[in-house]
């Protein structure tokens, strides 16, 4: 393939979607392209649990894929620390608004707080650049309110981050 085939291509894919063109700008976008894609997807994460009208739908399903997106697109362990914790953050805040704490997003909570941990653990700094025990004791006092072994799992994740520094 030559360089303009291969230009025509990347045209292409850019214009096919969405999350093509998300993809290929956080790949050569560079820092203001990641802010930019972080500062989107942490605003749709918000909207997903508190919309500007009416009741949040809290799907985690679309979080997850934008987490995923971003982690996809910009390889920043930082921003995609800082989206995960706005997940968890949002969740813990939205069960405690309104109740709405299925199983099944119990379980998605859970597996967002080990991947949060696995994120700190490949690199310790983002615990200060996020101030990630701060916003995990609002969290942890947020699930004091509603139960279900949420707030026991948070003061493991922050027993489990200060045990890196």
């Amino acid at each position: 393939m030559d360089a303009d085939s291969l230009i025509t291509l990347i045209h292409d894919l850019y214009a096919l979607n969405k999350e093509n063109k998300e993809f290929l700008q956080g790949r050569v976008g560079g820092e203001a392209a990641y802010t930019r894609l972080r500062e989107d997807a942490a605003r749709k994460i918000e909207k997903e649990f508190f919309p500007d009208r009416g009741f949040g739908r809290a799907r985690i399903a679309p979080v997850k894929k934008l987490i995923a997106g971003y982690k996809k697109a910009t390889g920043d362990p930082i921003g995609t620390a800082d989206l995960t914790l706005l997940f968890i953050e949002q969740f813990v805040k939205y069960c405690r608004e309104y109740g709405d704490c299925a199983d099944a997003k119990l379980v998605s909570l859970n597996i967002a707080m080990k991947e949060l941990l696995k994120i700190i653990e490949t690199c310790p700094a983002i615990i200060d650049v996020l101030m990630i025990e701060e916003r995990l004791a609002k969290v942890k006092f947020d699930a004091s309110y509603f139960g279900y072994g949420v707030e026991d799992e948070i003061s493991d994740l922050i027993d489990d981050i200060e045990a890196l520094e």
